[in-house]
C-alpha cells in the first residue's frame, strides 16, 4: 500500500511541469493541479498535509532525479511586502513561512497584508519572496519574543483611525511598530500604550519620525500594537526593551537607532 509520501511525489511528478517543489506549493495554478492530482489518489488527504509533505520531500532529497527549472526572480521593490506579512503571521499564528504557505487559510492572510502593501504584485512574487528571506536567513525567529509572550494580544489599526479613536488602543504595557508601505518606520515600548502611541501620533518627540509625519501625513501608516497583560513581566522596561531590541534587529526599521 502507498504511502502519504509516495501518492505526493507521485502527484508531484505528474504536475510540477518542470518547476520546482516550492512553485508547486506557491504557484496558485500549479498547486491547485497538484492537489487535485493528490486528491485522486488520497480522496481525504488535507491541503497542508499535502503541501507539507511536498515540501519535506524535497529538504530530505527523497524526489530522486526530478529536473526542475531554475527562476530567478528579484524581489528588492517588494520583499519589504513580504516581510511584513510573514512577521505579522509569524506572531498571530506562531506558523514558520513554510507552514503558513502551505496551509490555505494561513496563505490567504499572508496574501491579503502584502497585498496590502504591495496590491500591484502577483501573489506567486509576494509568497517567492517571503521563502527567498527565509532562506537568505532574514526571517530568523526573533527569541525574546517567543520566550517573553506575556499573554500577548497583537493588534493593528490604520494610523489614521488611531489619531481620532484614541480608546481603541489599549491602556497596557507593550511593544508597537509604526509601518507604511515601504516597510518597518519605527519601534517602541512603552508601559502605557495609549499614552505613548497617542504622543507620536499628536507630536512626536522622535524627531525623524515627526518629520515623516510632517511631510506624508499618516494616511498610508499602519500601527501594530503587542500589548501584554498589566501584571505581567512586561511592567518591568528592561523586559520590555529586550523585546523592543530583538524587533529592531530583526526587522530594521528606518528610524530606530540600531541596538
Amino acid at each position: 500500500m502507498n504511502t502519504l509520501r509516495d501518492e505526493v511525489k507521485a502527484a508531484f511528478i505528474t504536475t510540477h511541469c518542470g518547476r520546482s517543489t516550492d512553485d508547486v506549493v506557491i504557484n496558485p495554478e500549479l498547486n491547485a493541479a497538484f492537489i487535485s492530482e493528490c486528491r485522486k489518489r488520497l480522496v481525504d488527504v488535507l491541503e497542508f498535509d499535502a503541501n507539507w509533505t511536498l515540501m519535506n520531500l524535497r529538504k530530505s532529497a527523497s524526489l530522486g532525479d526530478v529536473t526542475t527549472d531554475r527562476i530567478r526572480i528579484d524581489h528588492s521593490l517588494y520583499e519589504h511586502a513580504s516581510q511584513i506579512a510573514a512577521r505579522f503571521m509569524e506572531d498571530q499564528t506562531q506558523l514558520t513561512i513554510d507552514r503558513v504557505l502551505c496551509a490555505p487559510g494561513a496563505r490567504s492572510d499572508f496574501d491579503a497584508i502584502a497585498l496590502s502593501i504591495a496590491p500591484e504584485v502577483a501573489v506567486y512574487r509576494l509568497r517567492k519572496a517571503a521563502l527567498g528571506l527565509r532562506k537568505a536567513s532574514r526571517l530568523q525567529p526573533e527569541i525574546v519574543k517567543r520566550i517573553a509572550n506575556w499573554e500577548r494580544q497583537i493588534v493593528s489599526f490604520p494610523a489614521e483611525e488611531l489619531a481620532i479613536k484614541i480608546d481603541l488602543i489599549p491602556m497596557n504595557p507593550g511593544v508597537y511598530i509604526f509601518r507604511d508601505k515601504s516597510g518597518y518606520l519605527y519601534v517602541g515600548e512603552a508601559s502605557n500604550l495609549r499614552l505613548r502611541v497617542g504622543k507620536h501620533l499628536d507630536h512626536s518627540d522622535r524627531k525623524a519620525l515627526a518629520r515623516y509625519f510632517w511631510e506624508n501625513g499618516v494616511e498610508n501608516v499602519t500601527v501594530e500594537l503587542h500589548a501584554f497583560a498589566e501584571d505581567s513581566e512586561a511592567r518591568r522596561q528592561s523586559a520590555r526593551r529586550a523585546y523592543e531590541s530583538d524587533l529592531i534587529a530583526k526587522r530594521q526599521p528606518r528610524f530606530n537607532i540600531r541596538p
